[in-house]
């Protein structure tokens, strides 16, 4: 399935070593203690008491927002709308509102932080950030979630639903007692979108499609899908995002073919890491800088059997500014 095409006209970016959108294509350095600083990446009252996920989200879509310029203050507020990926975001919290619960009564749950049991509350806290009033949408899947949002945000664009779409994933690292491996990952992404007809595309342009291999036929399955997904004419460079599952496995071993013709970049998704390196990559891809337009192509595919690839028509462009930055920089 695809979906109409988005422009791309602002990035923001807040993660672990990241102090610049073209940073993004490095590895995720690990969320240490203090990384994160909040009083400096959102500045004002009302933010001390939120969930970190929730502060990370709102500090990248800041960014992604002032690197847009005007461009949403000069959008009708029911015209602006936000679509949120999510996968571990809210583990951590909830783990944290159990412990309240057991050792001190619910009595003494946190009313700044106990709405996030709904992870809709993410999505929700952006659109009154930014006064939008369109609609907010919440995904919520492993790995492909930041690629899902971008999909979800063409379609409603294609549909007039909205002129204006933050497109974001946001992700906090689980707790110890969560976490089965390293490589849970933190941060948020942030692209600030429009139409692809009508909108100013200063980065590129992107269009994303999905399809589903069956993990019990996988290996038997992956042409049926791959080739259809990537089309005649794959772009010069494709970023996958594949876990160790049957369904990432078949999905490099396909790729493999491709060597030699074509730049293909296997990005490793260990187990549990969450939703934002797809739409890290999206934005890394989108924030170098270059001469020419080019192609290239993200693909992410998780264990369930959702297959999901965004192509990205990269546009000519100086070195990004600062529109992403590590927070203690900011």
């Amino acid at each position: 399935m695809s979906t109409g095409g988005l422009a791309v006209a602002g990035l923001g970016i807040v993660a672990p070593g990241v102090c610049r959108p073209d940073d993004a294509l490095a590895p995720a350095d690990e969320a240490v203690p203090g990384w994160f600083q909040a009083g400096s990446a959102l500045p004002g009252r009302g933010y001390r008491r939120l969930p970190d996920a929730c502060k990370y989200l709102l500090a990248a879509s800041r960014l992604a927002v002032g690197d847009a310029g005007d461009r949403l203050s000069r959008t009708a507020r029911e015209h602006r709308a936000a679509v949120v990926a999510i996968n571990n975001t809210g583990a951590a919290l909830m783990e944290e509102l159990d412990r309240t619960i057991m050792r001190d009564g619910a009595a003494e749950m946190s009313p700044s932080s106990s709405p996030y049991i709904a992870m809709s509350c993410f999505a929700s806290r952006l659109s009154v950030e930014h006064g939008i009033t369109g609609f907010s949408l919440t995904v919520n899947s492993p790995v492909t979630a930041g690629l899902e949002a971008l999909q979800l945000a063409a379609r409603a664009v294609a549909a007039d639903r909205a002129r204006t779409v933050l497109v974001g994933a946001v992700e906090e690292a689980l707790s110890p007692s969560q976490a089965t491996a390293p490589g849970s990952e933190a941060g948020a992404v942030v692209l600030y979108c429009e139409s692809a007809a009508g909108g100013r595309a200063r980065y590129g342009t992107c269009r994303v499609r999905s399809a589903f291999l069956d993990p019990a036929a996988a290996a038997s399955g992956a042409a049926a899908v791959f080739a259809p997904l990537l089309g005649d004419a794959p772009p010069c460079r494709i970023d996958a995002v594949l876990d160790d599952s049957a369904v990432g496995t078949a999905a490099a071993r396909w790729l493999d073919q491709l060597t030699g013709e074509h730049d293909v970049v296997i990005v490793p998704a260990p187990a549990q890491a969450g939703c934002l390196t797809p739409l890290r990559r999206v934005l890394g891809l989108l924030a170098q800088e270059r001469g020419a337009p080019a192609r290239h192509l993200v693909l992410a595919a998780s264990a369930q059997g959702t297959v999901t690839c965004a192509e990205l028509t990269l546009a000519p462009h100086r070195a990004v500014g600062t529109g992403g930055a590590e927070a203690p920089s900011v």
